[in-house]
């Protein structure tokens, strides 16, 4: 009995002390991404993760023996976004690149869409893995629900604008207004508030509306590999595209967008091959809350330019409302 009592007093102090380990390194990874360093000045390991923020409405998932042998979360990033900050290919003179050689972040843009999200979602839970959103406001304000269900199963909701304006052809005063009311459209619907994330609609980012984000301390998020499923619209060369595109960039920052059923459809099997390959995926959640500015929401959308000049397009991308 005594040495039972002895067995049941180490195994509580054990949990004990791994629980206050926890806490210390909660509480010290760095924040810092763009320097890669810890709070103490060292590098940040590779597989350093922090518990997602409340702000994000889930958790990372645990190393269970349900996702064990599933695609997961390789690290978490907890980005500070102070003074902006721009990732992706198109920002080459970024102070820090955001991932290392074989990682990847998961993005989708346009949604949400009724369906087609929630079969990524699907997809997405099934390998126990993170992606971020970045939505149009517009789409929020129709699908609030499917809004709520990216963040509360953990994903990174960012903005897109309020209408996909091309924010290259459109006035500082109109392209501040789609920044905002998105921003507000999310705040409003999502418990735990939007991320300070933001992707501009077809890439096209001009330097007034980059600072402006940069004031109201917001990062843009670029891409490093194309999906092209915005123009393809078949599983198969979507992940063709990926795999293509990974072969010379060695990781980065994906683009697919939940709008499309083909998209949908690549997702499970992309997953598969990326996993395979040895891919890792990274998820990132903002460090801090952002501030909403009052504006009125733009007027409906009139038509726009498509081109950009990383980024040229063959044709108009579609969607389920008028852009």
């Amino acid at each position: 009995m005594n040495k039972l009592i002895t067995v049941v007093a180490v195994a509580l102090l054990s949990a004990s002390a791994q629980a206050q380990d926890a806490s210390h390194i909660h509480n010290t990874v760095a924040t810092e991404v763009e320097s890669g360093t810890a709070s103490d000045g060292q590098p940040m390991a590779t597989d350093s993760a922090v518990s997602v923020p409340d702000y994000t409405g889930g958790k990372v998932d645990a190393d269970t023996a349900a996702c064990a042998d599933k695609m997961g979360v390789a690290r978490t990033i907890e980005l500070d976004t102070t003074g902006g900050g721009a990732f992706g290919e198109q920002y080459p003179h970024q102070a820090q690149p955001l991932l290392q050689p074989g990682e990847v972040i998961l993005t989708f843009d346009d949604g949400p869409h009724p369906t087609h999200t929630r079969e990524i979602l699907d997809a997405l839970a099934a390998e126990c893995t993170k992606a971020t959103f970045f939505y149009v406001g517009r789409m929020m304000k129709n699908f609030p629900e499917m809004t709520k269900a990216v963040q509360a199963e953990g994903h990174t909701v960012g903005t897109h604008t309020y209408s996909h304006r091309n924010l290259g052809a459109t006035s500082q005063a109109g392209g501040q207004q789609q920044i905002e009311s998105a921003i507000n459209v999310a705040q409003e619907i999502l418990p735990g508030g939007v991320a300070p994330f933001f992707r501009f609609p077809y890439l096209s980012d001009p330097k007034r509306m980059r600072d402006y984000l940069a004031k109201r301390n917001i990062a843009v998020f670029g891409i490093d590999v194309d999906s092209y499923d915005w123009r393809v619209r078949n599983a198969d060369k979507v992940i063709r595209n990926v795999l293509a595109g990974l072969e010379r960039k060695k990781g980065g920052i994906l683009l697919f967008h939940d709008i499309h059923s083909e998209t949908a459809k690549s997702i499970p099997r992309l997953l598969t091959e990326l996993k395979a390959r040895g891919y890792k995926v990274v998820h990132v959640v903002p460090k801090s809350r952002i501030e909403t500015v009052a504006v009125a929401e733009p007027v409906a959308a009139t038509s726009h330019g498509t081109t950009h000049r990383k980024r040229k397009y063959k044709k108009k991308p579609k969607s389920i409302f008028d852009w």
